[in-house]
């Protein structure tokens, strides 16, 4: 059954040799272009940012190279440009003085600039969120408590669906979207199974757990690595968001967004017929090192919304997370090996062009061009963010939408430019038309029982209902933080 989707990792393997090795010197092409138009106009460190800018754009958009690949390679070459102590940003400076070119730069950039993000407080919240993922599934907590919720609501149809898409979205503001994706599949795969063949509502519980973890992200900054990247970057930006304050604003939407949502999907696949839905099946008693788990989960939520009265970052909360689950045994060395440390690079070479951004002056470049001043000023901005973030995120890794738009929109010459970073990493989730736009939606789309077209119809509508009370709503949710 699987073998009918192609997943968006697939790509790489999938794509033929030749084609691939084109776009990639159809690429370096451009960035040498650009680079030596660039540096006639700015900074020939802004110019060097550029052109490596252009590179992990294209190779993150085509996925020519894997997504954690492209990290790697924005990250060495930032080294090797710009990187003054470190690199080989000045004997290159040499080199084209050398050859009588005129070089106008005056940065010094070290390069463990490149590599502190990796150390980043946000980065250690992720991997702290990864392996509390892990816990909780290895112990089967998550299936534990989510059939539990789910037995009382198995009575109808309705009442069914949203308990499968308020469920799914809970689990997903702490637990990888995957993750909860594919527990909430496993859950509702019997129900699923022994409704009447050609039975269009199993399409609606299958998309109900693919859109609750794509919305459901949104609500913490653990939620889905776009939330992760816009969190740091913020951080980073001097606006120090808190846990608590992140939830303020998205929670709320999420809620609406999810009974939205639901009613969509249950008319669009409502059941032929007065339909009777098997009870859920309890799974076996949760052990002690399960409510181990659960301690330290329940611990480490408290930590991250009390952050603002205690000043434990929500960092160092997931470090000692980390910790005790495992010196207790919770986890062990597998475990630890077996997160999506991928993830991880791919989120490291994000903010490490942010970094490259602001220290080679690029930053400055980009904040020149005022788009305070197009027509319909602050909303259009609004949209076009939005519309950018969802349009890119659709066809593309919705993380490596996240490192490309939110860095470019907290360069911009922007007021309230925090503010639309934070609209472009929500509208990163949103995404929800086709497979390739979130992992949720292709294990939707692997289960065999949505077709493309279904998909394509609700989540479009979905998508554009999203998009709407997004920026219907921001002016108002956004100023308590911002």
């Amino acid at each position: 059954m699987l073998k009918r989707f192609r997943a968006p990792g697939a790509l790489f393997a999938s794509r033929p040799h030749t084609n691939r090795t084109t776009l990639i010197l159809a690429t370096i092409a451009a960035a040498v272009f650009t680079y030596w138009v660039a540096r006639a106009f700015i900074d020939e460190m802004a110019a060097r940012a550029l052109s490596i800018f252009v590179i992990a754009a294209v190779f993150w958009a085509t996925e020519t190279l894997p997504l954690f690949a492209t990290a790697f390679i924005a990250i060495g070459l930032e080294i090797i440009f710009l990187a003054t102590h470190g690199g080989l940003a000045d004997p290159l400076t040499d080199l084209l003085r050398a050859m009588g070119l005129s070089v106008q730069t005056n940065h010094e950039i070290k390069y463990t600039a490149f590599f502190a993000p990796f150390a980043k407080d946000i980065i250690i919240l992720f991997m702290g969120g990864f392996l509390l993922s892990a816990a909780l599934t290895k112990h089967n907590i998550d299936r534990a408590i989510a059939r539990r919720i789910l037995r009382p609501f198995s009575r109808s149809p309705l009442s069914l669906l949203f308990a499968v898409i308020g469920i799914t979205a809970f689990f997903s503001m702490w637990m990888s979207n995957t993750a909860t994706t594919a527990m909430m599949l496993a859950i509702v795969a019997p129900v699923v199974a022994k409704l009447p063949e050609g039975e269009r509502f199993r399409r609606g519980l299958v998309l109900a757990a693919a859109f609750g973890a794509n919305i459901g992200g949104i609500g913490t900054p653990i939620g889905t690595p776009p939330n992760a990247i816009a969190y740091g970057a913020l951080n980073a930006a001097g606006c120090d968001i808190t846990f608590l304050q992140w939830m303020m604003v998205a929670v709320p939407l999420e809620i609406v967004l999810l009974i939205i949502a639901g009613f969509v999907l249950y008319f669009a696949f409502r059941p032929k017929e007065k339909l009777t839905v098997d009870q859920i099946e309890l799974v076996q008693k949760i052990t002690p090192r399960g409510w181990t788990t659960v301690i330290i989960l329940l611990g480490a939520i408290i930590l991250w919304l009390t952050s603002g009265w205690h000043g434990i970052k929500p960092g160092a909360v997931a470090l000692l997370a980390a910790a005790a689950m495992t010196s207790l045994a919770v986890l062990d060395r597998h475990d630890v090996d077996s997160i999506d440390w991928n993830i991880l690079i791919l989120m490291w070479g994000g903010l490490s062009l942010s970094v490259a951004m602001q220290e080679s002056g690029l930053a400055d470049v980009i904040a020149r061009v005022n788009l305070n001043e197009i027509p319909g000023g602050g909303w259009a901005v609004a949209v076009l963010v939005a519309a950018v973030a969802v349009t890119m995120s659709t066809f593309m890794s919705n993380t490596a939408t996240a490192s490309i738009v939110v860095p470019m929109t907290l360069a911009a010459y922007l007021v309230d430019r925090e503010q639309y970073a934070m609209l472009a990493a929500l509208a990163c989730s949103f995404a929800m038309a086709m497979p390739v736009s979130t992992p949720p939606n292709a294990m939707a789309y692997a289960t065999g029982h949505v077709p493309i077209t279904s998909m394509l119809r609700v989540g479009t509508i979905i998508t554009l209902i999203c998009v709407i009370a997004m920026l219907t709503t921001y002016k108002i949710m956004l100023p308590l933080i911002f």
